[in-house]
């Protein structure tokens, strides 16, 4: 019976693990993000840009081979320079597609 129990949780491991590995969000370039629909959940790689502290909100400004806002609604730690992959949502403010970003990575 222990046999058992423990080959069905190795199994289980094995099957959770591939799930996680394959159901993850592919990491797109800045103009493909640019392209997608609104409210889209994507992952970008860039270097910081500019950064803009808001009461209540942040913008920082993400370059790779294009350039594009990503907006914060949480207290940020950044500075320009620093390499960073962004996970979120899509959406278009004034006529250009930016960002609102739902976690931070430093690479």
């Amino acid at each position: 019976m222990l046999k058992i129990a423990l080959i069905v949780a190795i199994i289980g491991l094995a099957a959770i693990t591939l799930i996680t590995k394959f159901s993850g969000i592919e990491e797109i370039n800045i103009g493909e993000a640019k392209s997608v629909g609104e409210g889209e959940t994507v992952k970008i790689t860039g270097v910081i840009q500019r950064v803009s502290v808001q009461e209540g909100f942040s913008i920082i400004t993400l370059r790779k081979e294009e350039e594009i806002s990503v907006v914060l609604f949480d207290s940020i730690n950044l500075s320009k320079g620093q390499k960073v992959e962004v996970q979120g949502k899509t959406k278009d403010y004034n006529g250009a597609k930016e960002l609102v970003a739902d976690k931070i990575i430093l690479k």
